[in-house]
């Protein structure tokens, strides 16, 4: 059961105070907040969001959940087994915008509302049957398995409510309503299962598997989709010929196949969806319905097969341990969004679309690097991964899609715009005018080398996937003392930043960030000249991508464990102090060289309102009775 309390997820100031005027005054001389520091009436005072009552946003969440089995021994080796999971969640949110806010700039202030509740339950059916015939074993499981979800949600938005100490919590006495909604949702898996598990003096191990998944979110003729698996291991370690060995302990070796499918759409995108909109009839308003989605009864499961080879090792009597893996990835028949001309009257239509390939190799290693008898330890663990990505196939076979910026050969995500050559110098004045440019604008690249630029000049300059990446953790240990720290490495990788491209405009109007900017006693190449006239400098696309390669300490933790000693005096069972810091340094030129935010992302973008990445020191006491 869990009961939680939210306040403030979206309410973040930081970017809104970022683009604040510095000449403004945010106080009188009575030390009253000034709402509108300058003459620019975009430009509130930000500190008027942080006053209590101004901005709030409350988010209250019930959760309960449990697991529920019975099993049953039909016969020797044979059980029954169910397995029930139901999952009940209601969600109650609550947003309220004061008058004295960026938002409402003196208008009257809005409430909104929303409640959701959603059941979800998965429901097990489950026989095992497992049998040792001399050496051999065997396993066989059957699977029958039914997951269903229901959420079902209501909001009210309103404007005008009479005394801001109401909140959202009086709705009704607000003046106008802006707007009403409810919703449900509903979609089922169901799913049947059969393995079989085969292994010989374990020293050869089967594994063969065959699932078969029903969807609701798919077309009647296409919401089951069949995903084979098997795999093959060898224990190396335990045939005859290893047991002389005094430095292997342990060498297994393993290849499997086998796919697994993807039910990654919204429920209901195979059917046309309608949506409300407005008619006049004559001089007579009215509501009415219009398509709203084109539908697809063709939509079925995205399916990734994956080849893996992997070895397990341990030597030297655990000072080493790790494993190795090589894995191809490909997926097909991938659900995505199909962009179409607006002029339709339709912005895409979600497809089974083309065909992607990921490959790389992961590696993870453990060793034990000192143990001395005097009590000092030192071990280590490592990681280490590379990967690469590539589209083989789209909707029209091997043939790149421009319009979706989806290019054959390349990563899913591939940044392809234009690439800045520099800034246009003083001694380039001719030809920058030739390129419909001036001194110290971006100097775009003439790819194609035709005198002009145009759309055919866009070049690839990266994608959101590294080169590699990896981590290391070293943990020492001497006579109570503790001290482990983990750094990792994300290194190749571009991302695009939304921080500087929102925050970077050069026109004066906004405060910015500090960046190299060229002037005439400043020819730099980084940045174009500040220009009051425009409100983005021209090809601004140009200077927003950034090497995201990055080194970061995650974690430093050092601790004291006193002695069973001390402890038992003071009538403990063990007594340690301890502390921590969270994130203590970051490396990367986006951050030291461009004055960026945190380059680590998700998706290849760093958003224009993200935060600084947080320090966090703690210091603590573990006491046990």
């Amino acid at each position: 059961m869990m009961y939680s309390v939210r306040n403030g997820e979206n309410l973040n100031p930081y970017n809104f105070t970022l683009q604040q005027n510095p000449l403004g005054r945010p106080y009188d001389d009575n030390g009253n907040l000034i709402f509108s520091p300058t003459n620019d009436a975009l430009l509130t005072n930000p500190l008027a969001e942080v006053v209590p009552g101004a901005q709030v946003e409350n988010r209250k969440k019930y959760r309960i959940f449990n697991s529920i089995y019975a099993e049953v021994n039909i016969l020797d080796g044979l059980k029954y087994r169910v397995n029930f999971g139901p999952d009940f969640t209601i969600n109650r949110y609550g947003r309220f915008i004061g008058a004295q806010t960026n938002a409402r700039k003196g208008g009257d202030p809005q409430a909104q509302t929303a409640s959701a509740f959603g059941f979800n339950y998965t429901l097990e059916n489950v026989l095992t049957y497992n049998k040792k015939v001399g050496d051999h074993n065997f396993g066989i499981t059957a699977l029958q398995s039914i997951q269903r979800d229901n959420f079902e949600q209501n909001n009210i938005s309103v404007q005008g409510v009479p005394a801001e100490s109401q909140q959202f919590y009086n709705e009704g006495n607000a003046s106008s309503v802006l707007g009403v909604g409810s919703g449900l949702v509903q979609w089922t898996i169901n799913s049947y299962m059969g393995r079989l598990n085969y292994d010989y003096k374990d020293k050869y191990l089967v594994t063969a598997t065959l699932r078969r998944d029903g969807s609701s979110r798919f077309g009647e003729n296409t919401k089951y989709g069949n995903f084979p698996g098997i795999a093959l291991g060898w224990n190396i370690s335990n045939e005859d010929f290893m047991k002389g060995s005094t430095w292997v302990d342990l060498l297994k070796l393993r290849v499997s196949r086998g796919s697994v499918g993807n039910q990654g759409v919204a429920p209901y995108q195979t059917q046309g969806l309608l949506g409300r909109t407005v008619y006049a009839f004559g001089t007579t308003p009215a509501y009415g319905y219009r398509p709203e989605t084109i539908g697809n009864p063709d939509l079925r499961w995205e399916t990734s097969t994956t080849t893996n080879i992997g070895v397990d090792f341990s030597l030297w009597r655990g000072r080493v341990t790790g494993a190795i893996e090589l894995y191809q990835t490909k997926t097909t028949d991938l659900l995505l969004s199909d962009l179409l001309p607006t002029s339709i009257g339709f912005n895409a239509v979600t497809k089974n679309i083309g065909e992607t390939q990921n490959k790389g190799i992961e590696v993870s290693l453990s060793t034990v690097n000192v143990n001395t008898k005097g009590g000092f330890k030192w071990t280590s663990d490592i990681v280490f991964s590379k990967n690469s990505e590539a589209i083989i196939s789209l909707f029209n076979g091997p043939v790149d899609d421009v319009g979706n910026k989806r290019f054959i050969g390349k990563p899913l995500t591939e940044f392809y715009d234009y690439k800045k050559a520099g800034i246009w110098q003083t001694s380039e004045a001719d030809a920058a005018k030739s390129y419909q440019s001036a001194v110290g604008q971006i100097k775009v690249q003439d790819t194609n080398g035709d005198g002009k630029i145009t759309a055919d000049d866009r070049v690839f300059l990266g994608s959101d996937i590294p080169t590699w990446s990896g981590g290391i953790t070293n943990r020492f240990s001497y006579k109570g003392f503790d001290l482990n720290f983990f750094i990792y490495a994300r290194v190749g990788q571009t991302i695009l930043s939304g921080f500087h491209r929102d925050n970077n405009q050069l026109a004066g109007r906004y405060e910015q960030i500090k960046v190299d900017y060229w002037t005439p006693n400043n020819p730099t190449n980084e940045f174009p000249r500040p220009n009051s006239s425009q409100e983005f400098p021209v090809y601004n696309s140009a200077i927003i991508y950034f090497d995201g390669s990055f080194v970061k300490v995650r974690n430093i933790n050092f601790g004291y464990t006193f002695p069973a000693s001390i402890a038992s005096k003071l009538r403990m069972q063990s007594l340690r102090i301890f502390s921590s810091i969270q994130q203590p340094f970051i490396f990367s030129s986006y951050r030291s060289k461009y004055n960026g935010v945190d380059p680590e992302t998700s998706d290849g973008t760093v958003s224009n309102g993200v935060t600084p990445a947080t320090r966090v020191v703690t210091f603590g006491l573990n006491v046990k009775f």
